[in-house]
């Protein structure tokens, strides 16, 4: 077993979601895998592992060896993100969380009306990397991640820059053919001095592992004594 880089890891994974009715809600087709993967190849570099699933598909809700606080909204998301991200830790933002929420929500079922149309005011949800930034907790790692559709480099670029992160993993998406949905994809690294490194394609679980050896590489002061672990 290898030398542990940090005290903890702290990774987000799934969708979250904004219910409108008892019935009815505001989500993503995040299926958590690569959170997943990515906390599960942390399990051999990392004292502790903290696993905050939001809805994620079966098999990576939960992970053995790590604790889990599984979650529902983005409140819920971000309050266990701030109790979880300590001194030291290094937190991934793999999930993905909605960015809107109903304004209002009805204890009971809205019933269609076939003459009317529904409309529904939204408001945005709280930025879970912009409140860690702002809590300027010490020696705290902080990774992100942007799913995008287009101008993948360049949005990546200006969210990195905008929430402060120190690391960014840009990868695009389109409902369940890239990105969301499938067992493979390409991570785009970046950091705060513009360098660019790329992991895969291959399979989320081998991304996982790329990502947790890329941190261990980057973030070690010695990092030839912390070997990259095996695929």
């Amino acid at each position: 077993m290898s030398q542990p880089l940090r005290n903890r890891l702290v990774v987000t994974s799934g969708a979250t979601r904004e219910w409108i009715d008892p019935v009815r809600f505001i989500s993503n087709p995040s299926t958590g895998a690569m959170g997943w993967a990515i906390a599960t190849a942390g399990l051999r570099r990392f004292e502790e592992v903290v696993y905050i699933p939001g809805h994620c598909s079966p098999g990576f809700g939960n992970l053995d060896g790590a604790l889990n606080h599984p979650v529902t909204s983005t409140e819920e998301m971000l309050e266990a993100v701030l109790r979880s991200t300590i001194e030291g830790s290094v937190l991934v933002m793999a999930a993905a969380p909605a960015d809107y929420t109903p304004v209002h929500t009805t204890e009971h079922k809205i019933k269609k009306d076939p003459i009317r149309n529904l409309v529904i005011e939204l408001r945005p949800t709280p930025d879970i990397l912009m409140a860690v930034a702002e809590r300027g907790i010490p020696d705290c790692t902080r990774v992100g991640f942007a799913a995008e559709t287009d101008n993948l480099i360049a949005n990546a670029a200006a969210k990195l820059q905008k929430k402060d992160l120190d690391y960014i993993c840009a990868n695009r998406v389109f409902r369940e053919t890239q990105g969301f949905a499938v067992d493979s994809g390409t991570l785009i690294v970046l950091d705060r001095n513009g360098n660019q490194t790329t992991l895969g394609p291959e399979s989320k679980i081998a991304l996982g592992e790329e990502l947790i050896g890329f941190l261990v590489r980057s973030l070690s002061p010695t990092p030839s004594r912390i070997p990259a672990a095996p695929l």
